[in-house]
């Protein structure tokens, strides 16, 4: 086995030159003036709890102000599990996006998005309320509007490290999961379609649109 030094060697090498002696001492003085300036690392989970209280914010406080309906669910029992998955999802995505460690602790995380936009989905009581289909692009707003500003800061604080597939993923279905609770508890329609296309596609859409938007920003820093 060799030592990290070999392997140090091995990767110059690999690079095809050494690095320039001056380039070394620039890293070195940056990385010196970075650690007097910040000498302890920040714990992980307190941009997540920023990310949990905007959440909250927005989700519930869009909740509190919108009429309560119970016509989108087949019963009391699916309504009220569909609620507290959709919680669930924004509650600990909201702060687990950013936990360190191996990436399958955050796929259980969009699992659970899934698992809640199915019980929300096969849930659902189909009473139509009799508008048009493209009457449900206020649903669609309203949980863009609600998960928009989380959203950014979720986008916003993944410069700050190494950010994977995986982070972004998690941390917008965890704020898409506030506006989507919201609607939940308010909108009338219980399609299947309606709910598929204006409650869980905007949830995804907004994911891929993050992705997008992170790809084009610059990182402040490649720490893991």
């Amino acid at each position: 086995m060799r030592t990290p030094d070999e392997r140090l060697d091995a990767a110059i090498g690999a690079a095809g030159r050494t690095p320039p002696a001056s380039m070394l001492d620039a890293l070195g003085k940056a990385a010196r003036e970075e650690l007097a300036q910040h000498p302890k690392a920040r714990a992980w989970w307190v941009d997540g709890v920023a990310v949990l209280a905007l959440n909250l914010l927005m989700g519930l406080g869009a909740a509190s102000l919108m009429s309560w309906s119970d016509h989108q669910h087949v019963s009391e029992g699916t309504k009220y599990a569909s609620a507290i998955a959709w919680f669930a999802v924004m509650a600990v995505g909201s702060v687990w996006w950013l936990k360190p460690g191996p990436v399958r602790a955050r796929w259980l995380i969009a699992g659970g998005f899934v698992v809640a936009s199915a019980i929300t989905l096969f849930g659902a009581s189909g009473f139509d309320p009799g508008l048009p289909f493209s009457a449900g692009l206020y649903c669609a707003f309203a949980e863009c509007k609600v998960a928009i500003v989380p959203v950014v800061l979720v986008v916003w604080l993944s410069t700050r490290f190494a950010a994977q597939t995986s982070h972004l993923l998690v941390g917008t279905f965890a704020a898409a999961s506030g506006g989507a609770l919201a609607l939940h508890l308010h909108c009338p329609n219980g399609t299947f379609a309606h709910i598929a296309v204006f409650h869980v596609a905007p949830a995804v859409c907004l994911a891929g649109l993050a992705l997008l938007t992170r790809h084009f920003l610059k990182p402040r820093s490649f720490v893991p």
